[in-house]
């Protein structure tokens, strides 16, 4: 027997199990585990018909109705839920996820206090809050929450991300600088990395930069050198490494680097070149006609906001249109 014919076959015995001990809770952990919400509903509307009262049935049954995207749906079961049970903080937590599904936010905010207050170490009841609270601009209320969050687990990339929105709300812009670069650090990628690093660029910080790659958006952390060498940094060669990849599995695509070194045209030459040996060395299907390169000995003007920057040293890629 295979190892997946053996984890279906588990699956279903350990379902029949807990029917069989009328286990509720652990029936909507499978049925959301295994996101069978279909099932589930109806296995929880059975239930409920026998036992309108059963909370924990009905509590169920709101969240497979959310899963399915029916928040008009499940509402009425999440209320029921905690109407019967008032001192279930996951209870008060999911029923402010479904108001913030129908748009009640004042509701939402209420859930999610009364789910801290009955569990304080309800870690996501104390990151929604905070989403709330920045929602409506309360930014040293959201930031107190995610400092909560983050506490407990330092890594979270939601409170990481929203604490520099926080701080950029209080006008504390040192301190959301640090915690852009902090968020950058752990989570280099994706849609809100390059939201983080049009806001670093927004301070006068052009350590990362967004970038296109063909027709795709990608946040780069600027390549270093050693001072006055064509010496590439350790630290800076993930973005290398990713552009090698991407061109890897693009042939076609030619991206132009562009390197500016304020009055040592012949040290830019020498750094273009030590980036592109640099990716076609580490990923050897890369061909050196799709990196094709500039170089001047002058400062790269960049604008942000109403205000001009002259980066004295700077590394570029520019996809190069056919």
């Amino acid at each position: 027997m295979n190892v997946s014919k053996l984890m279906c076959r588990l699956a279903v015995l350990f379902l029949l199990v807990a029917s069989v001990v009328g286990c509720t809770g652990v029936k909507g952990q499978y049925y959301l585990g295994m996101e069978e919400y279909d099932q589930g509903q109806k296995n929880f509307e059975q239930a409920i018909a026998e036992n309108p009262n059963d909370a924990m049935a009905q509590y169920y049954l709101g969240r497979m109705l959310l899963a399915q995207e029916k928040p008009e749906a499940a509402l009425p079961h999440l209320e029921k839920a905690v109407s019967i049970d008032p001192r279930d903080a996951d209870y008060h937590f999911w029923l402010g996820i479904n108001y913030w599904a129908v748009m009640d936010y004042k509701n939402e905010r209420k859930q999610y206090l009364k789910a801290v207050e009955l569990n304080p170490r309800a870690t996501y009841a104390h990151l929604y809050l905070g989403h709330n609270y920045l929602d409506k601009n309360e930014w040293k209320k959201a930031y107190d929450q995610y400092q909560i969050v983050l506490r407990k687990d330092e890594y979270d990339p939601e409170a990481l991300y929203n604490t520099a929105i926080a701080l950029h709300g209080m006008q504390r812009y040192k301190r959301e600088h640090k915690a852009l670069l902090r968020y950058l650090k752990y989570y280099p990628d994706g849609h809100t990395a390059l939201k983080a690093v049009s806001s670093l660029n927004a301070l006068g910080d052009f350590s990362w930069r967004n970038f296109y790659i063909g027709k795709r958006r990608v946040s780069f952390i600027g390549v270093q050198f050693e001072k006055d060498t064509a010496k590439i940094k350790t630290d800076s060669t993930a973005s290398l490494k990713l552009l090698g990849a991407m061109l890897k599995n693009s042939p076609d695509l030619s991206v132009n680097i562009v390197a500016n070194v304020k009055g040592k045209k012949s040290l830019a030459k020498a750094r273009a070149f030590a980036v592109r040996n640099y990716i076609v060395k580490y990923v050897p299907d890369v061909e050196t006609k799709q990196l094709p390169m500039s170089w001047f000995g002058q400062s790269e003007k960049v604008r942000y906001g109403k205000k001009i920057k002259y980066l004295p040293e700077s590394v570029r890629f520019i996809t190069k249109v056919k």
